[in-house]
């Protein structure tokens, strides 16, 4: 059941007001931005959205303004993951029977650490229950667990499982992943820096973040790929790597820093829920300062 997802997959941060409730207005505009930058596909609710913090009649309220305000053609994947398999599989219910939703998210178990037949088992009951795609969704730096190559090409077989996306980086590992599952589903790098090299072993594409701020730089990274200019690809992931140390660098997490670049760029507000804070001002001269050198905000067409 491979459906077409596209290259570049936004996963799309969640913009509030002042008083820290959804700010539908913002929406279009956001939405628009990243479809004229690249974006063919829209995650929604993920930790870049804030899923944790936004509750579930903010997920619907949320959807329903992308989906009113997308072009017909990008796709929406909502994350329903959890460390819970029957939550989990409750939320792909709900979410799987919804029109608007092409496609699923789910995450690996975080937190309570199950063994790799317990990681096999909470896809496979997710995939039995519904019939909309699946993205698998694999970043051990956030989940404490990681998928070995034996059980990844598992979870590949599974019927509706036709994505994952990685943010392990071991691409050795990968590679040999993606060679034992070939047709079976479509890889994406979860890692901004090093889409190049997820290229390189026969990736289709990206989950990104930073293409909010740098969408068209990726998608012609991507292009120059595809025509064999590597020199012209490796170029440009090393911008990508010099923003992306903005974005996400070390003493704030994604997706902070990006929301503040985002209300640079008059795009929305800055607002984030707690545990998660606003940069300090220092913290915001340090992005704003390379962002400014790079030029960035000039190709945004943004200041």
């Amino acid at each position: 059941m491979m459906k077409e997802f596209g290259k570049i997959i936004t996963a799309m941060v969640t913009p509030l007001n002042e008083n820290l409730n959804l700010d539908l207005k913002a929406i279009e505009p956001l939405v628009k931005h990243l479809e004229d930058t690249g974006t063919e596909t829209l995650v929604l609710a993920g930790t870049t959205g804030e899923g944790p913090t936004i509750e579930e009649r903010e997920k619907l309220d949320l959807l329903s303004e992308v989906y009113k305000h997308k072009n017909k053609l990008t796709k929406i994947i909502m994350n329903v993951g959890t460390n819970n398999t029957k939550e989990t599989v409750r939320n792909a219910i709900k979410w799987s029977e919804n029109e608007m939703v092409d496609g699923i998210m789910v995450v690996c178990p975080y937190y309570n650490k199950p063994s790799q037949t317990g990681l096999y088992k909470h896809f496979e009951s997710v995939n039995d229950a519904v019939s909309k795609p699946i993205m698998a969704y694999h970043i051990p730096g956030r989940t404490n667990v990681t998928m070995n190559t034996e059980t990844m090409v598992k979870v590949a077989n599974l019927s509706n499982v036709v994505m994952l996306k990685d943010a392990e980086g071991d691409l050795e590992k990968l590679q040999d992943v993606i060679k034992q599952t070939e047709g079976k589903w479509d890889v994406y790098s979860g890692d901004d820096p090093a889409l190049f090299n997820y290229l390189e072993i026969g990736s289709k594409g990206i989950v990104s973040v930073a293409s909010h701020v740098i969408g068209d730089v990726i998608n012609s990274l991507i292009e120059a790929y595809e025509n064999k200019s590597y020199d012209s690809a490796k170029d440009l992931q090393s911008f990508i790597k010099e923003i992306s140390e903005q974005l996400f660098p070390s003493f704030s997490p994604n997706p902070v820093p990006v929301k503040y670049v985002l209300s640079k760029m008059g795009l929305m507000n800055e607002q984030v829920r707690l545990p998660l804070t606003e940069l300090s001002a220092s913290e915001k001269e340090q992005i704003l300062n390379v962002l400014h050198q790079q030029q960035v905000f000039k190709q945004t067409n943004h200041s």
